[in-house]
């Protein structure tokens, strides 16, 4: 029996790793693709994992098939095919520290996972099934996938979904979302990135996003990713915000989301989905945010997943952190003058540990000059200052929204 069995791309991701003498961009081969980068965190958390899925008899496919077997994931509904060439990927990184994915797919082995090689038993056996969308993208697999989703549901197995939103593999935009609302409305627990929820919704806000797709979705658990923002959970009627662990060893966000996802589902898998407190949702999001931070600093998320005890050694230092404030306070302010702005940053400089600015969903340190005059400062902002002492309050004072 296995903790957690997904079913979707397993590929090779080529990432840039410098140039060559002559100027030209060196890539290197890392074995990838979300579902297998989920149980590779869970594999390194100590849980039982198995991937279902199809490559190509190739170098390439070999490669992978070894990688994952390493790390302690099992290969029992891994397929190796010849109708197809395995996936490839290349990861360029951008200057704002996005990604931008070039896919070599038309068709991949992925693509050609065809119903009858769907490893049946291993859904049967396990208690978490995780998919993701890309296997929908094209036939067979989309069928294959939604054949999996059904006998995972009838055999009372909690179901596991994650966009991984990539537009450019699908026909249309129209096809796309099609395909994520299948996902949202089959699944127990979602994982939905910010940008993801704009593009299926329309919708600025989280909180009304995250209200439009409850109306589509019996998912217990929605948790949403905010990048370098950190998290939010929402489930029932609570809401928790997890504080990101802001890294200035980032290399490479590959993965990160993944390796979220993975904290998630090991918190399910020890403590289920039924009567959790906000207490534990604040306990799942500051170990899946220091997870997440982790792998960041390292390039290959599949193969360089970090060990619980780093997470839990992380996560330590920012509970301790936070008993360590004695009062948090937030305030609206107006800064619509450039002395305003001057005279605030000043006067923030006087506070003694973090002060955030924000508007909408954008946050920034409140003592950053450049990084005010990037909000729109015609609306209020809301001020936090994590520890607040009375001594602020005639500094705060001046700059309070009537």
């Amino acid at each position: 029996m296995y903790d957690v069995v997904a079913l979707g791309e397993l590929l090779v991701d080529f990432i840039q790793d410098g140039s060559s003498r002559n100027g030209n961009p060196v890539f290197e081969a890392n074995p990838g693709g979300a579902p297998c980068n989920v149980l590779a965190m869970l594999a390194r958390l100590g849980y039982r994992a198995a991937f279902i899925g199809k490559v190509g008899e190739d170098s390439f496919g070999k490669m992978l098939g070894t990688a994952i077997r390493e790390i302690g994931i099992s290969t029992e509904g891994l397929v190796y095919g010849q109708d197809a060439a395995t996936t490839l990927a290349f990861v360029h990184s951008l200057a704002d520290g996005d990604r931008d994915f070039s896919f070599y797919r038309d068709p991949g082995a992925d693509t050609m996972l065809s119903g009858n090689e769907v490893n049946k038993k291993l859904i049967e056996g396990c208690r978490i099934f995780h998919f993701g969308s890309l296997s929908l993208t094209d036939e067979p697999a989309g069928r294959a996938t939604k054949m999996a989703v059904s006998l995972a549901k009838d055999t009372g197995k909690i179901v596991s979904f994650d966009p991984n939103l990539r537009e450019q593999l699908w026909e249309s935009e129209e096809q796309a979302k099609e395909a994520v609302w299948y996902g949202i409305g089959e699944c127990d627990i979602l994982k939905i990135a910010d940008n993801e929820i704009k593009w299926l919704t329309g919708l600025e806000s989280y909180d009304e996003g995250v209200q439009a797709i409850k109306k589509r979705s019996g998912a217990k658990l929605i948790n949403v990713t905010l990048g370098s923002k950190g998290s939010l959970a929402y489930y029932m009627d609570t809401k928790v915000c997890g504080k990101p662990f802001l890294n200035d060893h980032t290399i490479d966000a590959t993965g990160a989301g993944d390796t979220f996802c993975a904290g998630v589902l090991g918190f399910v898998l020890e403590h289920g989905l039924d009567n959790l407190s906000e207490d534990d949702l604040e306990e799942m999001l500051l170990f899946a945010n220091a997870a997440a931070s982790i792998v960041t600093t390292r390039k290959g998320a599949l193969r360089s997943m970090p060990a619980r005890e780093e997470i839990e050694k992380l996560a330590r230092g920012a509970r301790e952190g936070q008993k360590g404030h004695k009062d948090a306070r937030a305030f609206p302010v107006v800064l619509r003058s450039v002395d305003k702005v001057k005279g605030f940053v000043d006067d923030m400089g006087k506070i003694e540990g973090d002060v955030l600015l924000s508007v909408g969903k954008y946050v920034i340190d409140a003592k950053s000059i450049m990084g005010i005059f990037s909000l729109d400062l015609s609306n209020p902002l809301q001020l936090e200052i994590e520890d607040w002492k009375e001594e602020y309050a005639p500094i705060v004072g001046k700059y309070l929204h009537p």
